[in-house]
């Protein structure tokens, strides 16, 4: 029986994914008396099993399939159509490596950019026809690393954006599940006044304090802009954020962990910025709030904008 803050670390999961494994029913732990959560040896197999398809990147939604069916047949029909994707999207790119080569060879004699672009364009019906197709099955999270395993795929689409400073309410929750626990309060007071609907709405989350691996207690806290002149009742505390400048990428709750691992190691390989670790990390909730809370929507539907404070090197 391993426990959850040990596989956690040992395979480089949150906690947090583990439990969106459990509520898909991929992954099942027990209580223990003394209040942690253990995985027996047939889960931790499982985990292992997953992180092994997470190294294939195949995408989240196949690997649910595979586990949820427990069906030979169903595993090898998911693997065979993943294949036939993967096997089209080297083509596609390998058809535009191509042309770029090809564009690159009539281009290197241009004598200005719009005669570089003139050439582009020459090729425009060519690129689009391999851009139309592409895969619509797309990997929307990098692989999982494994223990001593370096990935150094390079994250793509990382946004660099300022945040303004904003007044806010905060309210924290300290439990087992805090997330959830925070989750129920601040909802509530978010609805009861309307602030999901006041122009310049924005929601942040983040760890608080930070989970350990030898407890099973951490804190979660929710941010909500407020006018200067709203006074939020206790147990929400009114803060001054002064803003900053931030790395952020999209994600979906159900790959939040996976996806924080990948950007942070964007900011220790990027060459022009890294991270301003003594300032706060956010996930900043982006899609229609009363959706995104609700309980009807899959966390693999539920979207966040995952915010790293950076700064320039010196």
């Amino acid at each position: 029986m391993l426990r959850i803050g040990k596989v956690a670390k040992t395979y480089g999961i949150s906690n947090r994914t583990l439990r969106y494994w459990e509520d898909v029913g991929v992954l099942r732990s027990t209580r223990a008396e003394n209040g942690y959560r253990y995985y027996d040896n047939e889960n931790v197999v499982r985990i292992n099993q997953i992180v092994l398809l997470r190294k294939l990147k195949m995408p989240i939604a196949d690997i649910e399939r595979i586990f949820i069916a427990d069906s030979y047949d169903v595993a090898i029909d998911t693997l065979t159509s993943y294949l036939a994707n993967l096997k089209h999207s080297a083509a596609v790119y390998n058809s535009l490596a191509i042309i770029v080569e090809n564009l690159l060879g009539e281009i290197k004699n241009s004598q200005s950019i719009e005669e570089m672009f003139w050439h582009i364009e020459t090729q425009s019906k060519a690129i689009t026809a391999e851009h139309e197709l592409a895969p619509q099955t797309q990997l929307s999270e990098r692989t999982v690393v494994v223990k001593h395993l370096k990935n150094t795929e390079q994250l793509k689409n990382v946004r660099i954006v300022e945040l303004p400073p904003m007044t806010v309410a905060s309210y924290c929750a300290i439990s087992e599940t805090p997330e959830i626990d925070c989750a129920k309060v601040f909802d509530k007071f978010v609805l009861e006044n309307n602030l999901h609907k006041r122009s310049g709405h924005r929601s942040f989350g983040f760890n608080n304090p930070e989970p350990s691996e030898d407890s099973t207690i951490y804190g979660y806290e929710l941010w909500v802009t407020i006018p200067e002149d709203f006074e939020p009742p206790m147990p929400f505390i009114k803060k001054q954020f002064s803003g900053g400048m931030y790395a952020s990428i999209s994600a979906q709750l159900n790959e939040i962990g996976e996806r924080w691992e990948s950007l942070y190691e964007w900011s220790t390989q990027n060459e022009k910025y890294e991270g301003d670790f003594l300032l706060q990390w956010f996930e900043e909730q982006v899609m229609d709030y009363e959706t995104f809370m609700s309980e009807q929507v899959p966390d693999s539907e539920k979207q966040l904008d995952l915010l790293l404070p950076i700064k320039l090197k010196k």
